[in-house]
């Protein structure tokens, strides 16, 4: 499915028409599973004790704490404390403003979740010119209407214009070099008995029990 994204840059706007990369479109090549016999392996799914194999798809759904099933339409995005979150609407049809350029560090601080091939319906020369250099951009892109904001990337390459659409990174970057403090206190340690007392109640126990 194709999404249209317009932006602005500057004074000028640029629509582009978003396909979505997938790993089937850039392999050609299938992997299949084959039993011994060499027969072609379907997928199935094992119960979390490991007693039950489930053939075929599953389903999941929403239950209220009485059990009963809640229709996906009327499950709501809340906080910890249980008020609603504001519902972000999509960017489909609504001007973004280009955020940039940015720099290189900030698209390495997210982690890549999706990947889009970028058809410029109309592409502003400067912008052309920008991407073209290299330069990165930062653009909000909603697919569908969302609770959460996740930052979108505009690049360019010798194949295309790409959008990426990323999540902030958790991890921390180390180099090779990088010295990682480590504390080797133990604050039970004082809650710890000693090892003589331990045995000396470890005997004292054996003994009761010999008795």
């Amino acid at each position: 499915m194709s999404f249209v994204l317009e932006v602005e840059y500057g004074n000028e706007r640029s629509a582009f028409l978003l396909t979505p990369l997938s790993r089937l479109s850039l392999r050609r090549h299938r992997r299949l599973a084959l039993d011994a016999q060499g027969r072609t392996c379907r997928t199935a799914w094992r119960t979390w004790d490991g007693v039950q194999v489930l053939p075929g798809a599953l389903a999941d759904g929403y239950e209220d704490p009485d059990g009963a099933t809640v229709p996906r339409g009327e499950v709501v995005a809340t906080d910890t404390q249980g008020r609603l979150l504001r519902q972000l609407p999509a960017t489909a049809g609504r001007l973004q403003r280009l955020e940039g350029p940015v720099p290189f560090d900030d698209l390495l601080a997210h982690v890549v979740t999706k990947m889009y091939a970028v058809t410029a319906h109309h592409l502003d020369p400067a912008l052309r010119q920008s991407l073209e250099q290299e330069e990165i951009y930062r653009v909000a892109f909603r697919p569908r209407s969302s609770t959460s904001d996740p930052p979108a990337f505009l690049l360019a390459n010798t194949h295309g214009i790409f959008l990426l659409q990323t999540t902030p990174c958790r991890l921390e970057w180390l180099t090779r070099e990088q010295q990682i403090p480590v504390d080797m206190t133990d604050d039970d340690e004082d809650d710890m008995p000693a090892w003589g007392d331990w045995l000396a109640d470890y005997t004292e126990m054996g003994q009761e029990v010999e008795a």
